[in-house]
């Protein structure tokens, strides 16, 4: 018996696909529902059609659930001034100026007369692929300069965010999984900031490690879990009891971590 296998769901009109995960320490069938999808943990030896006929029994709560979580998924934010977002944490506002208003901070220094001056700034951020934007956040106020102006600002200003919590997402994560590192005793992985749809992290047979950037909205204990989730995978490819004993040993209280990921993570897709 595999230890994945596929089934799908018929509710009234909708239809909805699951992944079922087999494992030999599992007495009853769970299910979970959150940015990976509809999941059902089963134990290893229960046929295929009795999953599935314990998983429609609860048809209708999956796919209220279900519903309710693509709806939580689906872009809301208006990106305007005073929209808030979240960095590792905390909520911070969004101020959007135009960029007729401030030069273009330098890297190192600032213009006369420039509200944007880098050095009252936690972070100063110029996105290459766009001369005229600039991010900077100021304790809980994130500027983005940006060409208000034009008809799609809310598209630039979004695509300019986003780039700024890439570069945020990589310098974080990296020096996080560094730390682990270097407490572990472990050789430094590569670490690659992606935009994943569906995943927070992932390891390949390489040692290579992926992140999702929006892991940086999170604070930082839920995304050290990650963090340490996926370095475990370095050593154990799979989620056998070796590797949970591993993530336990690495951070005894993994579960509660896992717990807030699980409903903090619904709400960072914009």
């Amino acid at each position: 018996m595999p230890d994945t296998e596929k089934a799908t769901l018929y509710y009234q009109n909708k239809t909805i696909r699951y992944t079922i995960r087999r494992s030999a320490r599992r007495r009853t069938v769970g299910i979970t529902i959150d940015v990976q999808g509809v999941r059902v943990a089963a134990p290893k030896r229960m046929p295929l059609e009795q999953v599935i006929a314990l998983v429609n029994t609860k048809a209708r709560w999956i796919a209220e659930k279900h519903t309710e979580f693509k709806s939580r998924l689906e872009p809301r934010k208006r990106f305007v001034s005073g929209e808030e977002f979240l960095y590792l944490g905390r909520r911070v506002s969004l101020q959007i100026q135009s960029e007729g208003l401030s030069p273009r901070p330098k890297r190192g220094g600032h213009k006369p007369g420039s509200s944007m001056q880098p050095e009252l700034f936690d972070f100063n951020f110029l996105p290459r692929t766009r001369p005229k934007a600039a991010v900077a956040l100021k304790g809980n106020v994130l500027h983005v300069q940006a060409d208000a102006s034009s008809r799609q600002s809310t598209k630039e200003v979004r695509e300019i965010l986003e780039e700024w919590y890439k570069a945020r997402a990589e310098e974080v994560i990296t020096r996080r999984v560094q730390h682990y590192a270097d407490q572990l005793g472990w050789r430094m992985p590569k670490v690659l900031i992606r935009n994943q749809k569906k995943r927070w992290g992932s390891c390949n047979a390489k040692g290579e490690l992926r992140f999702n950037w929006r892991l940086v909205m999170l604070p930082l204990p839920v995304l050290d879990y990650v963090v340490v989730h996926e370095m475990a995978h370095l050593k154990v490819l799979n989620h056998s009891p070796r590797f949970w004993a591993l993530v336990e040993q690495i951070m005894p209280n993994y579960k509660a971590r896992h717990q807030a990921l699980h409903e903090l993570g619904m709400g960072l897709y914009w």
